[in-house]
């Protein structure tokens, strides 16, 4: 026999000659963790399982990329921006205040730390996770299993709310801002516009025009006819590089105002809709069987700690025994 085996050999003979002791401890243990297990309160869990979406607007490009696609679901970016809204103040405020979770968690009013105490409660009846495929997980604990699916899908629909809030916030900014410029270039247009009209008015033409002004002027028999034909070629001459600007001008302006009614299109879209941002894959439903505690796990862990315990006092015990002795 080597030295290791006989070094087991007599530990278990030692642990053998302490068995009534030990099971004793383990009786105990059982017996306690049990009563424990008894005492605990129950809880029911209820998930909702969803995916946020790719993008937060519709897009109103004419070419539209797979990533502006609606219908497109989101990614770790997307996913983790989730998870910080789900778990923001903003949310777990409107939550205590909804199901009165000072009082449903019984909460002790006269403690200085009532909102700290209120708040790890929460956190640890409440938590948001992603799951092996990306998803986004809302898993609520709860002594009633109706409350907890109500909680669970009001979290999932306030994230709806509170993005949106956020987006039209910052959104709203952005409307302004491009309506007042869309309504400046309006304005600018319209007035070239009235320009060129009035120099149109005046006999003011180019390019071709002037081209046949000059053959109308030389063809005309009439004086009175030739005298208009003269009129309008002395203004064009005047006026003419001046109205050729202006159009260059006003073909430049329509096509930023194209653009920018695109724009405003878009940030008016994005001010006033209100869009959902997730995929809901399943909805949270009551538990018909409670999440906690699971009494079986808790008795046999119990015991087998205070067992093992137990093996360790003896043991150093006997080592001390051994010291005093020598």
């Amino acid at each position: 026999m080597t030295s290791s085996e006989h070094n087991s050999f007599d530990l278990i003979s030692f642990l053998w000659l302490k068995k009534t002791t030990l099971i004793s401890i383990g009786i105990l243990a059982s017996i306690s963790s049990a009563i424990v297990s008894l005492i605990i309160e129950e809880k029911f869990e209820s998930t909702v399982t969803l995916y946020p979406t790719k993008t937060s607007s519709v897009t109103f490009n004419q070419n539209i990329t797979e990533d502006q696609s609606v219908s497109k679901f989101g990614e770790d970016q997307e996913a983790e921006q989730m998870l910080q809204i789900l778990e923001s103040s903003s949310i777990r405020s409107r939550i205590i205040n909804k199901y009165d979770l000072i009082s449903h968690y019984e909460i002790d009013l006269s403690s200085k730390y009532v909102n700290t105490d209120l708040t790890k409660t929460y956190l640890k009846n409440i938590n948001f996770k992603r799951n092996n495929n990306g998803a986004v997980l809302i898993n609520v604990l709860d002594k009633n299993p109706d409350t907890a699916a109500l909680i669970a899908n009001d979290i999932a629909s306030l994230f709806d709310s509170i993005k949106n809030a956020m987006i039209h916030e910052r959104a709203l900014t952005d409307f302004k801002i491009k309506k007042q410029k869309l309504n400046k270039i309006k304005a600018e247009v319209q007035s070239l516009r009235d320009t060129m009209t009035s120099l149109s008015s005046m006999g003011v033409v180019i390019d071709d025009a002037y081209r046949a002004l000059t053959e109308g002027y030389v063809n005309a028999k009439d004086a009175k006819m030739k005298e208009s034909f003269r009129v309008k070629m002395n203004m064009t001459e005047k006026y003419g590089s001046v109205l050729k600007s202006f159009q260059i001008k006003a073909g430049f302006l329509s096509k930023r105002l194209a653009n920018m009614e695109t724009s405003y299109e878009q940030a008016e879209s994005d001010a006033n809709s209100y869009l959902s941002h997730k995929f809901i894959v399943e909805k949270a439903y009551p538990a018909e069987k409670k999440a906690y505690p699971i009494r079986w796990l808790i008795v046999v862990l119990s015991t087998f700690s205070a067992l093992l315990f137990g093996v360790t006092v003896i043991l150093i015990k006997n080592r001390i025994d051994q010291f005093s002795n020598s």
